[in-house]
């Protein structure tokens, strides 16, 4: 593979948001390791979706949008739903549905360098859109990798650990970006038209986490607001409306809105394929921050089936200070769960958890104040402090340390340099299935693999993650 081959470099005098549209109108031919792993995002994407199908998140969501039970030029656009219950909406309402529900377990890929979750915000704008323009299925992987490296390489820009510490939440306000990104170079947008849309959806994206005050479902949508925003931009700007070439860094602008503020270096270097193949998948339906943690306190159990629980005096866990304030602060706060979001988002219950059984299934995080108040003498043990050796790593690599101290002060420790299912423990598509499995059931895990697998480039991609199981 020689992504090189790949990359769109404009002159550092154009503006970010003119770099972005130069490269987002420019044809993209994936190589077969970027598409291979293309076909294995949506594969994990669609199987995100489906087992978030029942949540009540997805339910009400389902409710807000006007829906018809055939398909027509007003309504082209699958929304999400179980097999035999098909219906259609807008594009801009399927997309708002979809990428709602795909981000209801929490189980949806992390790019880890800029903190946020592509899938579930590109792949529901472009099913959307391919279903109302009879798009290609390799028009749509190409159109997601260039959907990906936008969100991301803005995401980095933005920076996580800035944009947290303002009370957003970097999937919502760089994924309107990345799906206006997509969408554009779906609709083969030129590069005036890729600029406009880019700037128009750096004005019109949003997403707070003030969810974590209560543990509401505002999360969830950041994800669908950002699909739906991003298509509402494209064609904006098919349409002619114009916005500002300094959106991103502007006085005013997008960076100084949501992030760090104007970054050094003006030259942007976009590959179609490199940030979805640095995305991260996900095996355990909580905050990434939290997953290194879990990754190392389970191989301790493993490892130790003698251990008793009752005698552990202390669980150190370092936590990533970009992510302290998603699930480690304030503490005082974490030792209580009153949902599953609290949990998705807490650290010490996943510590305690993983210790305790092992485990950090979706069905412990969806029982997870019954749960919690099993392990309530474990929680408030678990110690979360910072790295400084993890801390110079992030966040071009996201590291993990652990210890748990016995009363007797017998110690385990563990150490990891790249969390499991990030590039550096790559995941396989065997583990997607056994993934997939454990949410929909082996059947249609298998038939869910092999449909996605077997897709011609020429098919038409209007394949909406719960159609997958009558198409097969």
């Amino acid at each position: 593979m020689n992504p090189k081959n790949h990359a769109i470099q404009a002159p550092e005098t154009q503006t970010f948001a003119q770099q972005i549209g130069a490269f987002v109108s420019q044809r993209h031919q994936l190589s077969a390791d970027y598409e291979g792993w293309m076909r294995l995002l949506h594969a994990d994407y669609a199987a995100v979706t489906l087992g978030g199908l029942d949540r009540e998140s997805a339910e009400v969501v389902r409710r807000a949008v006007p829906t018809w039970d055939e398909a027509s030029p007003a309504a082209p656009s699958r929304v999400v739903s179980a097999p035999g219950r098909e219906t259609f909406a807008t594009p801009e309402h399927a997309a708002l549905v979809n990428g709602t529900i795909a981000h209801g377990l929490e189980l949806d890929d992390t790019f880890e360098e800029s903190s946020l979750h592509p899938a579930v915000v590109v792949f529901p704008a472009l099913f959307a859109v391919s279903e109302e323009e009879g798009s290609s299925y390799g028009d749509l992987l190409a159109a997601a990798a260039v959907g990906y490296e936008v969100m991301c390489r803005v995401g980095v820009l933005l920076g996580a650990a800035e944009s947290y510490g303002r009370g957003f939440h970097p999937t919502g306000v760089a994924g309107a970006l990345g799906s206006a990104a997509a969408v554009a170079n779906l609709l083969r947008l030129d590069a005036t038209q890729s600029t406009n849309a880019i700037s128009i959806a750096a004005n019109i994206t949003a997403g707070s986490l003030e969810f974590l005050s209560d543990g509401s479902w505002t999360k969830r949508l950041n994800s669908g607001n950002a699909a739906a925003a991003g298509i509402r931009a494209a064609r904006l700007a098919q349409a002619g409306f114009t916005a500002p070439l300094t959106s991103i860094e502007g006085r005013d602008g997008f960076l100084t809105q949501y992030g760090r503020g104007l970054v050094e270096g003006r030259g942007l270097n976009l590959i179609a394929g490199s940030a979805a193949w640095d995305t991260s998948i996900k095996f355990y339906p909580c905050c990434r921050y939290m997953h290194g943690g879990i990754d190392l306190l389970r191989e301790i159990r493993a490892e130790n089936p003698e251990l008793d629980i009752t005698k552990v005096d202390r669980i150190d866990v370092a936590v990533i200070s970009a992510g302290a304030s998603l699930v480690s602060l304030p503490r005082e706060r974490k030792n209580t769960v009153t949902s599953a979001v609290d949990a998705q988002f807490n650290m010490p219950f996943g510590a305690a958890l993983a210790l305790k059984t092992g485990e950090a299934t979706v069905a412990d995080f969806d029982n997870a104040p019954e749960i919690a108040n099993e392990l309530s003498d474990l929680i408030p043990k678990v110690n979360c402090y910072t790295d400084e050796a993890i801390e110079a790593a992030f966040p071009a690599a996201w590291q993990a340390r652990v210890k748990v101290v016995l009363e007797d002060g017998t110690e385990f420790e563990k150490f990891e340099d790249a969390f499991v299912g990030s590039s550096g423990k790559r995941a396989t598509w065997e583990q997607i299935e056994n993934k997939a499995a454990g949410l929909v059931g082996p059947e249609m895990a298998r038939a869910l693999l092999a449909h996605v697998s077997d897709l011609a480039l020429d098919d038409a991609a209007v394949l909406a993650a719960a159609d997958v199981p009558s198409r097969v």
